[in-house]
């Protein structure tokens, strides 16, 4: 059997393109051109994820093949086991990331899907500040930044969509050997529900560039 190998925003990217195709049956008559809307969001699939072998491309080979709105919903589901899950973490494991918050609140790892996640995150209301869990190139790796509590209706900066978000500044591990006293922060706004966000979440170019800066990695 074919190992699993679609991420969460894989497959989120995959249940968009999906919702395309639904919308196509509902508004196109011509065949033909109904099926180069199914081969163009196959092809699409395939080009966000990576360099796929045969047995891989006959996983996503059907999308182009699907005739309801039904069948559609039947190809997403067929996908499940090829879905590769976030790793299954702890609140021991999410501690060691973060041993300078030994009274943080922890997110409830019990109510997690981990199958379906492209981050772990939190809100941490006490001390305002937002914690973030992410697989950055197999390592798990944590950063934490503070919150303004005011929200607002806007895109965010991970997932591009739009939704309640918040400001989140994130102070980075930049350092400068000249100046012990230099610090650099980097803020953007960010879903307040990280959990939306996970549904929402198609491309993590976003998302893996600025865990890359806040931890001055890579």
């Amino acid at each position: 059997m074919t190992e699993p190998f679609i991420r969460n925003h894989h497959l989120n990217l995959i249940k968009n393109q999906g919702r395309y195709i639904q919308q196509s049956f509902r508004d196109v008559e011509d065949s033909g051109v109904m099926q180069a809307v199914k081969g163009q969001a196959a092809e699409h699939v395939k080009q966000a994820l990576p360099v796929l072998t045969e047995e891989q491309e006959d996983v996503i080979d059907p999308l182009s093949d699907v005739e309801t709105s039904i069948g559609v919903e039947a190809f997403i589901g067929s996908l499940q086991p090829y879905v590769e899950p976030f790793p299954i973490l702890d609140k021991e494991q999410i501690g060691r990331l973060f041993p300078h918050h030994k009274k943080m609140e922890m997110p409830d790892l019990g109510d997690v899907d981990f199958a379906h996640r492209t981050y772990i995150g939190w809100n941490d209301g006490g001390h305002r500040k937002k914690f973030i869990v992410y697989d950055l190139d197999g390592e798990i790796v944590g950063m934490e930044g503070r919150y303004t509590p005011a929200k607002r209706q806007d895109y965010c900066y991970f997932c591009r969509e739009l939704a309640p978000v918040m400001l989140v500044t994130f102070e980075t591990h930049e350092t400068d050997a000249d100046n012990p006293e230099f610090y650099r922060a980097l803020g953007h706004h960010i879903c307040i529900d990280s959990e939306q966000c996970n549904r929402n979440i198609s491309d993590v170019s976003r998302l893996d560039g600025f865990v890359r800066k806040v931890l001055h990695h890579g």
